[in-house]
């Protein structure tokens, strides 16, 4: 043995190192360093190196460095166990030369203690080529019993070839060629099958790395699996990609080099490859994973990012390091912004979103150079457990300024759309008066014609005959305002508590006395069981069934049927879904048309408005209202045998409080709830309606001016207002006084407080406040203030009596003669006279000119020449007469949209009625606003 040049005194320890070659001897300190006390030549080369560079390389800690990671851990459990034990031990390891080179090696360690201190002696021997040899005879036996055998669907054809002899000893497969045959050597083969790769470049490939030679070589070389992906020509002509590959190994027996080859299908994985490589890569400026903490790029390039670039400046690091050094710095928008993006970005919250939902998309925006960049990050998960997520992102700055310039242009075009349903609501608006100005008298005339006694039963018949067609001509002209509403958005639903026993009753009535008159049978049934009340629109629940039924009477010939089923199919949570069901036994229609049965003036065929009497929107406007009450419906037909409509609704539960202890019906009220807080408002909405009330809300007093002058004005006045005392702009007190300059005391008045009202109630009561409620609302307290407060209202109502309309002097201002002639006729009918005015210039003069309080009333026309109603009524309230301040001016006209009220309301009128003026409501409306 070979001394090393480490200097020993020691003749124990020189005993010692005698005893072995590749020896090391170690001194082991207390914090685990090691310093080497002997280092043998031999061992020295092993390491390849030198006994100095050896010495340096095993100093302190470096004895475990030169150790493979991997089985460190076992020479460290090793040593730890035999400094409690003391004793020996050998282990086969690996080590890395000073030349990166890993060698294995047998280590036999000794350790021992000598003179207080503690030493260990190991003897290395090269075990390198042994364990090459176990590997290869193990892969050997693995590939013999293994690698042949591992098929699946895709393989197309398995091959064992001898290299060594150059022949195919065995052939299998579902798709060979002729070439695939053990007739033919290994060498020939390859070259039969290369033609079936039509690409050139693939094929030169092929040909190269399937090469006998290069197999062979390869295995000793240590490459003893191949494979290629190529374009293949199958022999029944189909193309697919295959993956072509070779396994080589030396046969146990006989040492042959032996290959197994297999050839599988890999459509699917070419696929996927070329998704990663260029679709996922064009679709993402970077690709990354986040294992843990840490971050590593698959595709991505910065230099491929010319401006707004956040790319990481390294392909791996820690995440939270790359998102303060690369992104939050750029980051732009307010401080609020930028800590919610931080926020967004972080990784403990991609971990929590990820576990709710994928992908987890965070959009955020940069500023660089003076621009403004828009990226988006999405992240999915790969394995949450082992917190291992897919992390990509992309620059969407051109998708962002194309989705500006597009919600530009649809904002314009919007705008655009707007001024086109403002200008469509005035031409309808507009041709609504213009049609029902002689609508008004076509039907006024024909009840006047009817009620003479001396008529005949011809002219009768004609007469009956004109008044139905005008009402239908009416219909279609409702029909067409409906939708104009529709597409203008104002049509809205309304929810109140309705007897639904009273809407079946009334459509039941309607329907049933049509049937009759057609000779028709008609059936109604209710399957299941429904409430006698709910909640919910019931004019427009009323509308869509009538308009279908009275289809179905319209379709149907002399003999058929109608029939109309009523069924609850759910009830959950206070609301029940009920199913209409309308089936008629008439002409039917083809299934071709049913997809344009709901479009507006869509007939089947030219001629049915002709003889049906349809404008074709009728099933448009009944497919909007449903689906405005949140329901659907469809249809089923078949030309000659009949058509089903289906129409479903959820409407709201209803407990149904008929009175208040038996003495005040809450049927039919109106109720008007003012406080500034939305909350509260709502929460008095759900109140009353358990009571059975519907009410509408407000949340300011202007608000509820608004919305009582137009009741009032319709004659639609609330039985009981609800006001909060304490609101921003005018409290209640200020707001009950309006409200009885407006109406008077025609509406019950209770104010809402939190507070003590002692103080306070006198001055309210002054103003016209009935009665006071604590805050908030409860079911049980309203019974009692309500009761109170209606007994109030009807006994005012008792005492108000209306004015005796005998003898009334009535100013008439009408352009169209006709219509003042039936407008005579009607005050005629209650002995009142009329003094009749052509248009609003000759109205304003005749009033100036006539004595003080000589005129009741005047029934003043909107649309007339040279004046209008509204010009003339504030040319009234103008005149310097104290009469001109107080008599009642009743706007007549047919334009009956809120905004036409509002500005009656405006101009000075105290009423508004609509035409055709129905006789008794006219005389109401005298009888009410008329003083003496």
């Amino acid at each position: 043995m070979t001394e090393s040049n480490v200097e020993i005194t020691d003749q124990f320890l020189k005993n010692i190192c005698k005893m072995g070659n590749n020896a090391v001897l170690l001194q082991r300190h207390e914090d685990g360093r090691m310093q080497p006390i002997f280092i043998s030549e031999e061992f020295a080369r092993m390491m390849e190196c030198s006994l100095d560079e050896a010495k340096k390389i095993i100093t302190g800690l470096g004895f475990y460095k030169t150790t493979k990671p991997e089985d460190r851990p076992l020479v460290r459990s090793m040593i730890r166990y035999h400094i409690a034990y003391n004793g020996g031990s050998t282990l086969t390891i690996r080590k890395v030369t000073a030349k990166k080179n890993v060698i294995w090696c047998n280590v036999h360690y000794a350790f021992i203690q000598y003179s207080g201190e503690n030493y260990i002696y190991c003897t290395y021997t090269d075990v390198t080529a042994l364990k090459g040899y176990e590997e290869r005879l193990r892969s050997t036996y693995m590939n013999f019993g293994n690698i042949f055998y591992q098929t699946d669907s895709k393989t197309l054809a398995t091959f064992r070839v001898n290299l060594t002899k150059d022949s195919i000893e065995e052939v299998k497969g579902r798709d060979l060629y002729e070439s695939d045959s053990i007739a033919y050597s290994f060498t020939s083969f390859v070259r039969q099958r290369a033609k079936n790769f039509p690409i050139v470049a693939e094929r030169s490939k092929f040909l190269q790395t399937f090469d006998r030679k290069n197999l062979y070589e390869g295995y000793f070389a240590a490459r003893p699996t191949v494979s290629q992906i190529l374009y293949s020509m199958r022999r029944d002509g189909h193309v697919c990609f295959v993956n072509f590959s070779a396994s080589v190994a030396r046969h146990p027996l006989n040492g042959d080099i032996i290959a197994f080859i297999t050839e599988k299908e890999c459509n699917n994985k070419k696929v996927e490859e070329t998704l990663t490589s260029k679709i996922l890569a064009k679709q993402f400026d970077m690709v990354a994973y986040l294992a843990n903490d840490c971050y590593g790029v698959t595709i991505g390039d910065a230099s491929n990012l010319k401006q707004g670039s956040i790319f990481p400046t390294s392909n791996s690091g820690e995440y939270r390091q790359y998102l303060e050094d690369r992104v939050f710095p750029v980051l732009s928008g307010s401080d609020e912004q930028k800590q919610e993006m931080k926020k967004s970005l972080a990784l403990e919250t991609v971990k929590a979103k990820l576990k709710i939902h994928e992908p987890y998309v965070v959009d955020i925006s940069i500023e660089m150079d003076g621009e403004t960049y828009y990226k988006q990050f999405d992240f999915y998960s790969v394995d949450s457990a082992a917190n291992f997520y897919i992390f990509l992102k992309s620059d969407t700055t051109e998708i962002q300024k194309q989705h500006r310039a597009m919600n530009e242009q649809l904002n314009a075009a919007l705008q655009a759309a707007n001024q086109a349903n403002v200008a469509k609501t005035a031409f309808l608006s507009s041709m609504s008066h213009e049609i029902r100005t002689p609508m008004n008298a076509i039907i006024g005339l024909g009840s006047i014609a009817l009620k003479d006694e001396t008529i005949s039963e011809r002219t009768r018949d004609y007469l009956e005959k004109i008044g139905q067609s005008a009402r239908h001509l009416l219909g279609l002209i409702n029909d067409i305002l409906d939708m104009s509403r529709i597409e203008s958005g104002r049509l809205t639903v309304k929810n109140e508590e309705f007897s639904f026993s009273d809407v079946l009753e009334q459509i039941n009535t309607m329907v049933s006395s049509q049937c009759q008159d057609r000779g028709l049978h008609y059936e109604c049934r209710i399957i299941n069981r429904v409430a006698d009340y709910y909640i919910g629109d019931s004019m427009k629940l009323k509308q869509v069934i009538i308009n279908i039924l009275g289809n179905a009477v319209k379709f149907t010939p002399e003999g058929g049927t109608v029939s109309f089923y009523v069924e609850r199919t759910a009830e959950f949570e206070g609301q029940t879904t009920l199913k209409f069901t309308m089936r008629d036994t008439g002409i039917g229609m083809e299934k071709s048309y049913l997809p344009k049965i709901f479009e507006p003036f869509s007939q089947e065929r030219e001629g049915t408005s002709n003889k049906y009497g349809s404008t074709g929107l009728g099933m448009a406007i009944t497919k909007n209202i449903v689906e405005l009450m949140n329901g659907n419906i469809s249809v089923d037909s078949e030309k000659g045998k009949g058509t089903t409509f289906y129409v479903t609704v959820t409407l709201r539960n209803s407990e149904r409080r008929n009175n208040l202890s038996g003495e005040v019906s809450t049927e039919n009220l109106k109720v008007l709830v003012i406080d500034d807080d939305p909350i509260a408002c709502e929460h008095a909405k759900i109140v009353l309606e358990e009571l059975g009330i519907f009410a509408d809300t407000v949340t300011s007093g202007d608000e509820a001016f608004k919305i009582i002058e137009l009741k009032s004005a319709r004659r639609e006045s609330y039985n009981l207002i609800f006001v909060d005392w304490h609101m921003p702009d005018k409290n209640g007190m200020e707001v009950t006084r309006e409200i009885r300059r407006l109406i008077g005391f025609d509406s019950a008045v209770v104010v809402l407080t939190a507070y003590n009202w002692d103080d306070i109630e006198e001055a309210a009561r002054s103003v016209g406040v009935d009665s006071f409620m604590s805050k908030p609302l409860f079911a049980s307290n309203v019974l009692s203030i309500f009761q109170e407060a209606m007994k109030n209202k009807q006994a005012t109502q008792e005492q108000h009596e209306l004015a005796d309309l005998t003898d009334r002097k009535i100013l008439l201002a009408e352009d169209m003669p006709v219509n003042a002639e039936i407008m005579k006729e009607l005050l005629s009918m209650m002995e009142m006279t009329t003094d009749h005015a052509e248009n609003g210039k000759i109205v304003v003069e005749m009033f100036e000119k006539s004595p003080p309080n000589y005129y009741d009333a005047i029934l003043m026309d909107v649309r007339m020449p040279i004046m209008n109603g509204l010009d003339a009524t504030v040319a009234i309230r103008n005149l310097n007469r104290a009469d001109a301040k107080t008599v009642p001016i009743i706007a007549m006209t047919a334009n009956a949209f809120d905004e036409d009220v509002q500005r009656s309301l405006q101009a000075g009128m105290n009423a508004h009625l609509s035409k055709p003026v129905e006789p008794e409501r006219l005389y109401q409306t005298l009888g009410e606003l008329i003083r003496d």
